[in-house]
């Protein structure tokens, strides 16, 4: 199954977005599904207000970008994400609200990097060869999301469609750099704080997600003796579920 993945990631790594390109799409999908669903908007004096309070449960995989050819994804990168969103509509009927959560994020990113372990302040990675073991790093936050969110439900009908769009406000409390038995936590080379635009639709419980990074990964970490500066950009692609 993780070769299967693996040459899925591969194939998908070689298109590379830039980061304005996926910004501008996140922005364009989301103020376009609100702008198109707002003008469908009737009357609504006399529906009764109500709020969608949801606790979410998330899993992605991640596409790597990186503006380095030589790196790629080795293995499966992955995404969960739990937490509670506090619903505050702006309409009576309840069918336009803003969102304000708490929640927590896990992720695991395996690469093809190899770590110099002669050089780890600050860490400087190698492109490892087939042979060697591959080199992951982890990454546990909290996060605090901000969404604007549309949905066409009623206070008795409780499968609806919607549209929820935002960014998440995170604090990266805990990191993990491994490979084989060498080990480095809560290294200084990554960010602590980080924004990530997020983008998520669908019916009733199930819903497809799509998140971009819009901070860099890392301070300032090189790649190889050269001293380039490595770029990691994820793109997170998966399901997110909420449950009333």
């Amino acid at each position: 199954m993780d070769t299967f993945f693996y040459f899925n990631l591969k194939m998908v790594s070689t298109f590379t977005l830039s980061k304005a390109s996926i910004i501008y799409l996140f922005i364009s999908i989301t103020l376009g599904s609100f702008s198109l669903v707002c003008g469908q908007e009737e009357d609504t004096n006399a529906e009764v207000f109500f709020r969608e309070d949801q606790f979410y449960l998330g899993a992605s995989f991640m596409i790597l970008q990186s503006d380095q050819e030589d790196f790629s994804p080795r293995g499966l990168s992955r995404h969960f994400q739990w937490g509670f969103i506090r619903d505050i509509p702006i309409i009576p009927s309840g069918k336009i609200a803003l969102g304000l959560g708490l929640g927590m994020s896990f992720e695991r990113y395996n690469t093809n990097l190899n770590l110099d372990e002669t050089e780890v302040n600050p860490v400087k990675f190698l492109i490892a060869d087939e042979s060697t073991s591959p080199l992951f790093f982890s990454i546990r936050s909290f996060e605090l999301p901000l969404t604007v969110r549309w949905r066409n439900a009623t206070p008795d009908n409780f499968a609806f469609w919607r549209v929820y769009g935002g960014v998440s406000l995170r604090w990266n409390y805990y990191n993990k750099i491994r490979q084989e038995i060498f080990e480095l936590k809560n290294s200084n080379e990554f960010n602590n704080f980080g924004t990530i635009a997020h983008l998520s639709f669908g019916y009733n419980t199930w819903n497809f997600y799509f998140a971009y990074h819009l901070n860099p990964f890392f301070k300032k970490t090189f790649l190889d003796s050269n001293n380039i500066p490595l770029e990691i950009n994820p793109l997170k692609i998966g399901l997110i579920f909420y449950i009333l």
